[in-house]
């Protein structure tokens, strides 16, 4: 079951907000295999996930930049995103994800998406998954000055789903997204079901709850709503 963390908040329910990548779809392979087809065929070495990894929260483009030099950074963002569109089929949504999101659809729950993924890439995966119109919003890394873990991207749901930073859970699997909560003073909820999620990583940032599988997100919502 999801455990209380950090805030003591009271206030009701109104909405939640979704990171996408390791949350709402299975993505880890691809993404990682994406950034290597974009570093290689531009003159880079194979890089670990690891490595790849440790550069996660600026935008594509920003990461490919830093790795290969402002120069080669939009092209190479544009063969990682080819990569994406070409192997989006082996992105699944994470087991009981597709569920949740119809229970909460059927419940009248607004749910929106703060990703760090670029815009593009972002709706290539939601209209495969026939998702992209089920949210209020959502708001990728270009469409902030500060990716995450700064709240900006968060405050800017927040804004369009008309619901102030206590209404709502921020779901997300990283550090940079329990950071973004707690800077917002949203209720973070620690998403523990994709491979490299773990409490250990997370409980540092205290999370105010924490959920093993995505049925939790419904209890937990029933029990605070």
């Amino acid at each position: 079951m999801g455990e209380l963390g950090g805030q003591e908040l009271t206030k009701p329910l109104k909405g939640i907000v979704f990171d996408l990548d390791g949350t709402l779809i299975d993505s880890l392979a691809v993404t990682i295999d994406a950034f290597n087809h974009g570093i290689t065929t531009h003159g880079g070495r194979k890089h670990t996930p690891k490595e790849i990894l440790a550069h996660f929260g600026p935008g594509e483009g920003q990461i490919f930049a830093k790795i290969l030099g402002p120069e080669k950074a939009a092209s190479a963002y544009e063969a990682s995103r080819k990569y994406t569109d070409d192997h989006k089929n082996k992105m699944p949504l994470h087991p009981g994800i597709g569920e949740l999101l119809e229970q909460l659809k059927s419940s009248g729950v607004p749910i929106s998406i703060f990703t760090g993924r670029s815009w593009e890439t972002t709706e290539l995966i939601l209209k495969h998954h026939r998702l992209l119109d089920r949210f209020v919003t959502v708001v990728a890394n270009d469409h902030v000055s500060m990716a995450k873990p700064s709240p900006e991207g968060l405050y800017l749901c927040l804004e369009r789903m008309k619901l102030k930073p206590d209404e709502i859970l921020f779901i997300g699997d990283s550090p940079s997204d329990m950071i973004a909560a707690r800077a917002a003073k949203s209720r973070g909820v620690g998403a523990l079901w994709d491979l490299l999620a773990t409490k250990k990583s997370l409980e540092i940032y205290q999370p105010d709850h924490y959920a093993e599988r995505p049925e939790e997100i419904w209890e937990i919502w029933k029990r605070i709503r």
